[in-house]
């Protein structure tokens, strides 16, 4: 009771100061496109019934969505930022209640210091991206992997099955870690047998010639290995075969490019200053490998500190495991926070283990290693300082420029649009555009506009006849302006639909004074 009233109490204050900070940024007008995302999605999802299904069903990561809801009560627009915050001041809650129960006073203030100093950390927490979630279930995920090296119990490999079910709604991908984590599991079974000698020769003797005992080991981890993935499986499953029925295509969440923030690759140029250079293989090899160096002193520092455990030092290997993994499933793309988080979760996950086992007993007496954590908490820090500062992804870059308190990355365009939107259309006004590229304005104007887009039923119609439909016409001209014109039937059409606006990256067409009436 004692424990439980701790973590509410730090994690309120912890909240408080994330929710704080968020607050503050939003006063110097840093927006991010992920949480602008979902708030427009959590806008339709409440304020009318078409397309409900969809939007519920199919937006993606839905995760983030589903826990996003219950902040909507206070407002729509911050409701993603609310839910990271209080999520992230719980989850560090947990760990400084966690290190000072094993009487490690030190280590939980500079790990508190560590969560409100770190750029990644305040980042995280602050910003309302998905990147809360990525990195609490993979400190989740590794917590109970290192746990059931000390606790042979049924009850870990259930939680990795929760965590694993979690990221199906997060990122199903992470389910191709199963693959790394089948040797691990059998090495579980291994060291688990009673009746195996716990060395390398009794181990092989035993496994090449008592057929029983390898058998006993095949059955034990293959049922340990269908515990952890069966409800993931299953879970994976139910998704895609509702995609696939309101759909016919089982990845409907992943190929649509309505479902996600990140769909569409010309959203960056329309909200983010940043400069787009093409880079080529070797470059994002050697930006990935100072990224990993950049993340991981604590990783590194377990790494070393767990010596001589063979288990411990397999789970550890996950982590480059699956960046190598990521990197090589698409080597066109620069990796970002959402996949080089597990570094961290990993080696934090690592460190409070090492705090459960013999390691505990030294690390109290010895001044020496209590000098050495003010260093390595020093390394975390600027290490993330300068992964930041070399970041290629627009988004971190805008974060970075918050932590360095420098003017926001978002286009001046953008924030001209929106105020020109809210101050100076009529209230109730309908607007045609692709919400692919300008939900970023919509999520921020739908009190004002009623947009008639890919969530209206007459999107589709409103490309023959705009002036049927809609009172306005907002095209982005981000790459291949031509292209949009023509899908709204606009080509070559400039003296019938007047200019009501334009600038660098928008223009917005005025099609007559008053929407047609179709009633």
């Amino acid at each position: 009771m004692k424990r439980a009233l701790s973590i509410a109490i730090i994690g309120t204050l912890f909240s408080c100061i994330y929710i704080s900070i968020a607050l503050y940024e939003k006063t110097l007008g840093f927006k991010f496109l992920e949480p602008l995302f979902t708030s427009d999605r959590l806008h339709l999802l409440f304020s009318n019934d078409i397309k409900t299904l969809e939007i519920f069903y199919f937006t993606y990561p839905s995760l983030s969505l589903l826990l996003a809801i219950p902040a909507l009560i206070i407002d729509p627009i911050l409701a993603p930022v609310i839910t990271s915050s209080i999520a992230m001041g719980f989850f560090s809650s947990y760990l400084i209640v966690e290190l000072y129960s094993k009487d490690l006073k030190l280590i939980s203030v500079l790990v508190s210091i560590y969560l409100l100093c770190s750029p990644a950390m305040l980042s995280i927490a602050t910003s309302g991206t998905s990147l809360y979630l990525y990195f609490i279930l993979y400190y989740f995920f590794f917590s109970f992997l290192f746990r059931y090296t000390r606790d042979y119990t049924t009850y870990n490999f259930v939680m990795m099955s929760l965590c694993l079910t979690l990221f199906v709604l997060l990122d199903y991908q992470f389910l191709w870690m199963m693959i790394f984590v089948v040797p691990i599991i059998f090495f579980f079974s291994l060291f688990n047998s009673t009746t195996i000698q716990k060395s390398y020769v009794g181990i092989f003797e035993e496994l090449t010639q008592n057929k029983s005992s390898t058998r006993e080991l095949i059955n034990k981890s293959f049922s340990t290995i269908l515990v952890i993935i069966f409800t993931p499986l299953l879970s994976l499953s139910c998704f895609m075969i509702i995609n696939y029925w309101f759909t016919g295509n089982f990845l409907f969440f992943e190929t649509s490019q309505t479902t996600s923030w990140d769909q569409n690759p010309l959203i960056n140029q329309l909200f983010y200053t940043t400069e787009t250079t093409d880079i080529y293989l070797i470059d994002r090899i050697e930006n990935l490998l100072l990224s990993c160096l950049f993340l991981s002193p604590v990783y590194l520092t377990s790494f070393v500190m767990g010596r001589k455990k063979l288990l411990f030092h397999l789970i550890l290997l996950l982590a480059p495991i699956w960046i190598i993994y990521k990197l090589n499933s698409n080597p066109l793309e620069l990796l970002s926070l959402q996949d080089l988080l597990i570094i961290t979760a990993s080696g934090i996950a690592a460190f409070i283990h090492l705090f459960q086992t013999a390691l505990l007993g030294i690390f109290r007496k010895s001044k020496i290693l209590h000098t050495l954590s003010f260093a390595l908490l020093g390394l975390s820090l600027c290490g993330e300082y300068y992964y930041f500062d070399h970041s290629k992804i627009p988004q971190e870059q805008n974060m970075f420029a918050f932590i360095k308190q420098e003017a926001p990355l978002n286009t001046a365009s953008s924030l001209e649009l929106i105020e020109y939107l809210n101050n100076h259309i009529p209230k109730g006004s309908k607007l045609l555009t692709d919400n692919t590229l300008t939900y970023g304005i919509s999520a921020l104007t739908r009190e004002k506009v009623i947009y008639v887009d890919q969530f209206d039923f007459d999107y589709y119609d409103a490309f023959q006849a705009p002036g049927l439909f809609a009172d306005y016409i907002l095209i982005p001209q981000a790459v291949k302006p031509e292209q949009l014109e023509a899908r709204l039937n606009v080509t070559g059409h400039r003296r019938k639909y007047a200019i009501e606006y334009q600038n660098a990256d928008f223009t917005l067409l005025k099609t007559h004074p008053k929407t047609y009436d179709r009633n």
